[in-house]
């Protein structure tokens, strides 16, 4: 591995035709023939001794090795590719990929970013609404999760926590005299669930009481959609107070029933180190002055 230009460039060429899954389309982004981009990559396996795709197969894959190395490969080039950007840009301008949960992207960070685009002009954000985030392959700048997660190396900054609060329309409690009859309403009332969440069950369990919450319930895919179910009087849906208060403010839901607490919250995380880049920085600060 004398050559360390020609390395470079055919790790760049892998890297590219790894994440396209295709030589075509790698050689179209790189502007280049199929043929220039096979060649490349043969010869780059023969400096690292071992191979990178199978051979032989209508579909292009990846060897174990070849999957192992572009994981390794993409976060590195992310890194030195983010560096000369921010070396760059060192008046504030460029792109931030972010990564959120679709409910806190459309119920917190979108209704703000307007106040980030007036302030940054000169920023391009791209928005990734996934439940779970894929930093190296999605190539994230910054992400936005609640609760625990495993990922390693990482900058941590907690947001705000978070109350679970059960809603409901007025029209619904005044149907069901739930503000009249209290706790005991809550054996005719209709739960509405989210798939994959046991808030409820655990603020049964939280309030010590002896309630069937699959007598009559609802179920939906994800929490944002119970919200909504609850704004249609379909029953009372269990809603977190940071994206319900708006809600209950304005007189659209109600909260007929007590709080919980919840030791969880939204944290801010980014690679370790990175929360120094400029740009990470940068959005970093809009987010604790929108705290403020």
């Amino acid at each position: 591995m004398t050559n360390h230009q020609s390395l470079l460039r055919n790790l760049h060429t892998f890297n590219i035709a790894a994440q396209q899954m295709s030589f075509t389309l790698a050689a179209k982004k790189l502007h280049l023939t199929q043929g220039a981009i096979s060649h490349r990559i043969k010869v780059l396996e023969g400096e690292l001794g071992f191979n990178l795709f199978v051979r032989g197969t209508r579909k292009l894959v990846l060897t174990e090795e070849g999957e192992r190395f572009q994981r390794t490969l993409s976060k590195s080039l992310s890194t030195i590719f983010g560096e000369i950007e921010d070396i760059n840009n060192a008046d504030l301008y460029g792109q931030i990929n972010i990564g959120t949960s679709p409910a806190f992207a459309s119920d917190w960070l979108i209704p703000r970013i307007n106040d980030f685009k007036l302030r940054y002009p000169k920023f391009n954000l791209n928005i990734f609404s996934q439940e779970e985030q894929d930093f190296h392959n999605n190539q994230l700048d910054i992400a936005i999760y609640y609760g625990e997660n495993e990922l390693k190396d990482m900058y941590r900054q907690r947001m705000f926590g978070e109350k679970y609060i059960p809603v409901c329309t007025p029209e619904y409690a005044k149907k069901h005299r739930i503000f009249e009859d209290g706790l005991d309403s809550l054996h005719r009332i209709n739960f509405i669930h989210a798939l994959g969440s046991d808030a409820w069950q655990r603020w049964i369990k939280h309030f010590n009481l002896d309630v069937n919450l699959f007598n009559q319930f609802y179920c939906v895919s994800h929490r944002e959609m119970g919200v909504k179910c609850a704004l249609s009087d379909v029953g009372v849906s269990m809603g977190r107070l940071h994206f319900v208060s708006d809600y209950i403010n304005s007189g659209e839901l109600v909260a007929p029933y007590p709080s919980m607490e919840t030791d969880l919250g939204y944290e801010l995380l980014c690679p370790l180190g990175t929360e120094k880049r400029p740009k990470v920085r940068t959005f970093i600060q809009w987010i604790e002055g929108q705290l403020d």
